[in-house]
């Protein structure tokens, strides 16, 4: 992988980016591109691009006022530099709320959305109150700390108990993440607005993909995305909590496959119908 352009984008097999349909993955919180590492290998011929999200990884930190809305506009100007004409974009977490931002946005530019371990509401004012004290820890230089002390409430049991690399893996990252980006992070997150309407309104293909385990977001959640998203499911998936791509990539991978697919079919499709 290669990274380029104010947001760092790491490219597999993205040599046609210009002529198909191109993979776009978003992180979550408070993660980078190699979140996404395990699920992007599976996706051999197909062209991928990671991210990194404003200040995390090799991603330099905005100027502007913290918005998942500028991170949304930052990927798309980011993804066109490179030649991407049509995306299916997939996020975890933050990532997906920056997803549902693109395909608000800019959306003829995504064809499909992969909404995994996400949902699209706003936040409880407890949680707002929570982003904003960590937002603050952040600047004090002790919110790695309490971000890894609250890994094992994100994932499943059965990866908490049966697979510690993974964790300490997860852990390392944390301990590697900008004080700014985190507060930049949670400074975004805690002002978005909901997008299930939009998602309603929208003209595109989805997936939902959810932790059986996860505590972030409810079952209920993600059966209102699936709803909400057109031609769209939710795959549940065992053994796992929030932090999926890590834990089960093989499920994820399969899931966004079958998106990636649908998504080609129907520009087959309309590539037909403009040519009667």
């Amino acid at each position: 992988m290669s990274a380029n352009s104010s947001l760092a984008l790491f490219k597999r097999d993205a040599d046609h980016v210009a002529t198909r349909t191109t993979l776009i993955l978003l992180p979550p919180f408070p993660f980078d591109h190699r979140m996404w590492e395990a699920v992007a290998r599976r996706f051999e011929g197909i062209p991928v691009i990671a991210v990194d999200p404003p200040g995390f990884g090799a991603s330099m930190l905005p100027s502007e006022t913290p918005a998942l809305e500028l991170y949304a506009d930052l990927v798309a100007e980011s993804i066109r530099a490179h030649g991407v004409t049509s995306a299916v974009v997939c996020g975890n977490g933050m990532g997906g709320y920056a997803a549902m931002a693109m395909v608000e946005r800019h959306p003829r530019l995504v064809r499909g959305i992969g909404l995994i371990g996400t949902h699209a509401a706003i936040d409880e004012p407890s949680v707002r109150a929570r982003r904003t004290e960590m937002a603050i820890t952040a600047f004090m230089g002790r919110a790695q700390d309490e971000l890894v002390d609250e890994l094992p409430a994100m994932v499943s049991r059965e990866t908490a108990r049966d697979h510690s690399d993974v964790v300490d893996m997860a852990a390392g990252w944390v301990r590697g993440a900008r004080d700014d980006a985190i507060a930049w992070a949670q400074r975004a997150m805690s002002i978005r607005p909901g997008r299930l309407e939009m998602l309603q309104r929208a003209d595109v293909k989805g997936v939902v993909v959810r932790g059986e385990q996860d505590r972030y977001t409810t079952a209920s959640q993600a059966d209102q995305l699936a709803r909400a998203v057109g031609e769209s499911y939710v795959v549940n998936v065992p053994r796992a909590g929030h932090l999926i791509p890590i834990e089960q990539p093989g499920a994820v991978a399969r899931a966004v496959l079958g998106l990636y697919a649908r998504c080609l079919r129907g520009n087959v499709a309309t590539r037909r119908k403009d040519d009667e």
